[in-house]
């Protein structure tokens, strides 16, 4: 033989040839012409193992292939399939398919088109096992749920931002707290930032761009969410965490906790003790008013000390009754009483207020309005002067409720405030919470007050 003589040369192996060898999966070689007319030119040898069928029987009848598709799944194969050919372009799904023994599998078929001269497209494919992709998956999704759960369970939502790809996923807790439908709602970052009270907005914003600058680590805020459906606007606080590479951030991920109540009770404490330094002052100032209204009207130092005593220990017993109500119905005139008497009494002129209860709550705003009024009035009041008077009124308005009029008579010239004070918020709000309300009027001649409050059923015996 010839060893400089021309040899033989070997064609190149088909992609149906190299998939069987490699093991890629089935693949296969179709033609779809334009009368809808599909006709199989090569199927691999992993057809059998893949599919359950023999390559010869997938080219004798291509149905036999589809059928091997579970009945759930052909319509969405028939739907792909119908936009590949009406646009010509690539194929891709994954789909549920029996294999050997009957087998249910995932699959996923993917083919790219060749358009060909006689009008018809050659599409190139192979069909592939993704069951273990797919079982890995579900796996990871399943322990995502569980992490969640866990996670909801201690009241936190969980979310998570996709910065690369700008995806954001938010657990249904999440959601509830910022008033969105679980379930049923698509996140972007847009979104969320829209969903910040837009005083909060820089903060928030700051709290991000600080970690991402650090090149990435840890975070909390704390932000109002806008006003959700009702008007409610919730306290929340964030935790995240950004992961950043030399790219810079790719994930964001954390919690949201709601600390409405926490804030709400921060609230009340700092109202509670701005209060309480108020009524320090006022208590002072109203100690001194009752030592100098005191002085005027007695003849001897053991005399100034009785009633002085008398009357600071009135002003004790009028704050242990509303105490001591426990929320429980007290008399009005009892209230009326002991909370005016460190006042001088004999100053007033009460109606008879005897068979009206009212709430312990309802007592407790009542005195303290009571006790702001009289120490206005002695401050600036009529109570201010030797000859000054206060009226106290008892009437009933429309709804039932009872009506406390306070009026003051023989003071000093009346005009209204310039500022609202402590006593000025009172009057508006004090009441409010309970159904009542005070209507003020500065008149000049002197302060009126028409005070609304419920009623109670007196305690059973």
């Amino acid at each position: 033989m010839d060893e400089d003589g021309p040899r033989p040369v070997n064609p190149a192996p088909s992609f149906t040839e190299v998939a069987d060898l490699l093991h890629l999966g089935m693949a296969y070689q179709v033609v779809s012409w334009p009368d809808g007319r599909r006709e199989f030119r090569s199927v691999g040898q992993r057809s059998r193992q893949l599919l359950g069928l023999e390559p010869e029987e997938a080219m004798a009848d291509p149905s036999r292939l589809y059928e091997r598709v579970l009945p759930e799944h052909r319509a969405a194969l028939a739907r792909a399939e119908e936009l590949a050919i009406a646009s010509v372009s690539r194929f891709d799904i994954e789909v549920r398919m029996r294999g050997l023994d009957d087998q249910v599998c995932w699959r996923r078929i993917t083919s790219t088109p060749t358009p060909q001269p006689d009008g018809s497209v050659l599409w190139n494919g192979i069909v592939m096992d993704v069951s273990d992709a797919r079982r890995a998956a579900e796996r990871l999704e399943e322990q995502r749920r569980r992490l969640e759960a866990a996670v909801e369970a201690t009241g936190l939502g969980f979310w998570e931002w996709d910065v690369r790809n700008d995806r954001v996923t938010w657990s249904e807790r999440n959601c509830e707290m910022f008033g969105l439908p679980p379930k049923r709602t698509v996140m972007t970052i847009e979104r969320y930032i829209a969903l910040i009270h837009p005083d909060d907005l820089p903060l928030v914003q700051e709290a991000y761009v600080k970690t991402r600058e650090g090149g990435g680590g840890d975070f909390v805020v704390e932000h109002r969410t806008r006003h959700q459906p009702g008007g409610l606007t919730r306290w929340v606080q964030a935790r995240g965490r950004t992961v950043a590479d030399a790219e810079g951030p790719a994930l964001v991920v954390g919690t949201t906790l709601d600390i409405s109540e926490r804030k709400a009770v921060e609230d009340r404490r700092a109202l509670l003790l701005g209060e309480l330094a108020h009524r320090a002052k006022n208590g002072i100032q109203v100690m001194m008013g009752i030592v100098n209204q005191t002085a005027r009207g007695v003849r001897t130092v053991q005399e100034f000390r009785d009633v002085l005593v008398a009357r600071l220990s009135a002003l004790a017993d009028s704050q242990d009754l509303v105490m001591a109500s426990g929320g429980r119905p007290v008399p009005l005139q009892d209230v009326v009483a002991k909370t005016l008497s460190p006042f001088g009494t004999t100053r007033f002129e009460l109606d008879d207020l005897g068979g009206v209860t009212i709430a312990g709550e309802v007592a407790v705003a009542l005195a303290l309005l009571l006790h702001e009024l009289s120490t206005n009035a002695v401050k600036y009041g009529a109570l201010s002067q030797s000859s000054g008077r206060v009226a106290l009124r008892r009437g009933e308005d429309a709804a039932g409720d009872v009506v406390l009029c306070w009026e003051e008579r023989d003071g000093p010239p009346v005009r209204p405030a310039k500022r609202k004070g402590f006593g000025s918020r009172l009057l508006e709000v004090g009441l409010s919470a309970y159904g009542g309300k005070v209507e003020a009027r500065f008149d000049p001649a002197g302060f009126t007050a028409n005070i609304h409050f419920p009623v109670a059923a007196p305690p059973r015996p």
